[in-house]
């Protein structure tokens, strides 16, 4: 019932968005506003360029543990007095210090030099915790698909909510209309008075105002389903889904625990500390003995034409250990902040944890609320509409006043009202609750 209702309110929108010029509209449904979103979204983007920082730090880290060789070449004149300014030049004999005259010269040299770290306690564990934060990029890509799509999902549910609470107004304002009609044709036969009238008349003005703010209410809710899909707020949209209610059956405990599981915002902060944990090794490893390999081979000469002589050959090879003594305490001082970073996470994902059981609870709740509400608000709105329709035939006998009529239209209205509102809030709370859980908040039913 409740689907059919649905689908009667959205051919009566519909038909109003024809006359407004509004029916050339591109049709779109909950799914093709949740694609639009995903695709345009700056707060995915942020997230899929996270990735490609990640995979970059992890070439970073891969590059410590490869071989680094530099080619160096080197062309240079220069004039050096030294021997001039040695303590010592006084005591030459002069005819010496008379012959000795500094003279400038060129200098031409061409080298490889190459630099390998042969072992490191920090070069596993460096290349791990890099590896371990690459599929922390995936977890908020997650995380920020899932906002995006709970966004777009909320926003259009409130665009058809809008647009139900217009139908209501337009309706009533049908039934106002009619109502100020026969007022007139009672009171040019007699039979009613002019206050009669005006009040009709009156009570049909302030639901056309009504209506005007429902239609704002429409432009609104269309404008910020537009900006969630990153398109001009004025573009036309023209929905094909309902608020039509759907079931969603899960027990309490398990979605707890599939919420504790599966919500990428946990997966990223665990993520974390397995990286800050892995991070304390690495800064303690600066303590701790490294072995690397240095060496070159090149070529130094005078005159350009020497180059690449055997001759005039330079090489040089190197095993270079290193055991660190004392810093001052500074790699100590390091290794606290890191740990101090690891519990901070720790902490975090506690925090986080109670949260979800929390999240998942309200979500429970809003559900079983909306179910209720919306159980009642059926039978509601039936009576509500039989009643109306009886009071306007009564009216019509003389056996009911203007006041009944106008009193019925209204228990009508709040009565559909109240069935639209369970109904919008059945649908957020279904996409909240797969949303809480860590599953993607769009159904797919």
């Amino acid at each position: 019932m409740t689907g059919s209702v649905m689908r009667t309110a959205l051919t009566l929108v519909a038909g109003f968005l024809s006359f407004t010029g509004v029916a050339s509209a591109q049709p779109l449904s909950r799914a093709d506003a949740v694609a639009l979103a995903l695709a345009s979204n700056p707060t995915v983007k942020l997230s899929l360029e996270q990735i490609a920082l990640l995979e970059g730090r992890i070439l970073e880290a891969k590059a410590d543990a490869l071989p680094d060789i530099t080619w160096n070449t080197l062309a240079m004149r220069s004039r050096d007095p030294g021997l001039l300014n040695s303590p010592n030049f006084d005591e030459f004999p002069q005819e010496f210090r008379d012959a000795l005259r500094p003279l400038p010269g060129n200098t031409f040299s061409t080298s490889a030099d190459i630099r390998q770290t042969i072992f490191s306690f920090k070069l596993g564990k460096a290349l791990e915790a890099a590896r371990v934060a690459r599929t922390s990029g995936d977890q908020d890509t997650q995380r920020a698909r899932q906002l995006t799509a709970l966004d777009a999902i909320r926003a259009y549910n409130q665009l058809l909510f809008s647009m139900e609470q217009l139908r209501v107004i337009q309706t009533n304002v049908q039934s106002k209309q009619t109502h100020v009609d026969y007022a007139r044709n009672r009171r040019a036969a007699g039979v009613a008075t002019e206050l009669e009238v005006l009040r009709a008349e009156v009570d049909l003005e302030n639901a056309r105002a009504e209506a005007l703010r429902a239609e704002n209410d429409v432009s609104g809710a269309r404008a910020l389903l537009n900006t969630v899909m990153l398109r001009p707020t004025s573009t036309p949209v023209v929905p094909t889904d309902s608020l039509a209610v759907e079931p969603f059956v899960a027990e309490f405990d398990a979605a707890v625990t599939e919420a504790l599981t599966a919500r990428p915002e946990l997966q990223l902060l665990r993520t974390q500390e397995r990286v800050q944990t892995l991070l304390i090794d690495v800064t303690a490893a600066d303590a701790k003995p490294s072995v690397e390999f240095n060496g070159g081979y090149g070529f130094a000469v005078r005159r350009p034409r020497n180059l690449f002589d055997p001759d005039f050959s330079s090489w040089s090879a190197a095993i270079n250990l290193k055991v660190p003594l004392f810093d001052g305490r500074r790699t100590a001082g390091r290794v606290a902040q890191a740990l101090a970073q690891r519990n901070t996470v720790t902490q975090q994902i506690a925090a986080l944890e109670n949260q979800v059981r929390l999240d998942v609870q309200s979500a429970f709740d809003a559900l079983a609320l909306a179910d209720r509400t919306i159980q009642a608000a059926e039978l509601n709105v039936v009576q509500a509409r039989r009643a109306s329709e009886m009071t306007e035939a009564n009216y019509k006998l003389g056996a009911a006043t203007q006041l009944d009529v106008v009193d019925a239209q209204q228990s009508l209205r709040q009565a559909e009202n109240i069935r639209n509102q369970a109904m919008y809030m059945h649908a957020n709370a279904r996409a909240t609750l797969r949303f809480v859980m860590g599953r993607n908040p769009l159904e797919t039913n």
